[in-house]
């Protein structure tokens, strides 16, 4: 049998086999490619959100466009449905479906259709604005929140992390490439 193993739509952008990355003074824009991503739907009912955020835990968001933690990180994308992202929690994914078993509950593996690109430091916000029509400053838009919103008009999550000015944003891979050639070329402008 083949082992096939996914390949980073970013792959071109790599450097002696480190994933894409664009560093200029207070900017650093990275693919993280070990950000795993769970998509879990639940029947509603208490026990098994319960269930689920004893796997996780922490508590689940309890209103859409809400967050909780960074590591794992669980996005309430709709009513009874979440977008857990996570790197340090190993066996994660099992946990979830071990914990979810016997109750009304989907959870599936979705990391391979997004790419994960990390956007940090003092002018993280500066380059954002450039390409979000969103309010993305902490004071509208502070961590524990999320969106469904448009970069350079392509869709993405978005979500500021705990620490710092991080944000996360979260690319279908097939839109990925394009999303990173206007980083690319707008933290060029910023540093100019």
């Amino acid at each position: 049998m083949v082992d096939v193993k996914p390949v980073s739509p970013l792959a071109s952008e790599w450097s002696d086999q480190q994933p894409a990355r664009i560093r200029r003074e207070g900017l650093d824009v990275r693919e993280n490619p070990g950000r795993r991503k769970i998509l879990v739907v639940t029947d509603g009912t208490e026990a098994v959100a319960r269930n689920v955020a004893t796997a996780l835990g922490t508590s689940l968001p309890a209103t859409p466009d809400s967050t909780t933690a960074d590591d794992p990180c669980c996005l309430m994308l709709a009513a009874n449905t979440w977008l857990v992202c996570y790197e340090r929690s190993h066996g994660l994914g099992d946990r979830l479906i071990r914990t979810s078993a016997g109750f009304e509950a989907a959870v599936n593996d979705v990391s391979d259709g997004y790419v994960s690109v990390e956007i940090t430091g003092p002018l993280a916000y500066a380059l954002l604005v450039r390409g979000c029509e969103l309010d993305l400053h902490r004071r509208a838009f502070g961590a524990g929140r999320f969106a469904a919103t448009q970069v350079a008009g392509i869709d993405v999550l978005i979500h500021l992390r705990a620490q710092g000015d991080a944000y996360e944003l979260l690319v279908d891979r097939s839109l990925a490439a394009g999303l990173w050639m206007w980083l690319k070329d707008r933290a060029k402008a910023l540093a100019a």
